[in-house]
């Protein structure tokens, strides 16, 4: 699994489980605030929601959601 397929199905779940994704400007204030935690040593996203945990669970991923393990999935230039 990489970063971007965590983030694609991270936003898949926010759209479908908050009302307010359905305006496009701030899901994507949002998901940049995500994008920023993953790539970088800066925390603007709490990470350990029940919709994380479910996300991190739902693309195969094993063990406890921790963002250490979040930042260490591989980029998508990377080998998966």
């Amino acid at each position: 699994m990489t970063k971007g397929q965590f983030i694609k199905a991270y936003r898949a779940h926010v759209v479908a489980s908050y009302p307010w994704a359905a305006d496009e400007a701030k899901l994507d204030r949002f998901m940049a605030s995500v994008t920023v935690t993953l790539s970088t040593e800066r925390a603007t996203w709490a990470w350990s929601s029940k919709g994380t945990k479910e996300v991190w669970k739902a693309i195969g991923c094993k063990g406890p959601v921790t963002l250490k393990g979040l930042r260490a999935l591989p980029a998508e230039t990377e080998k998966a």
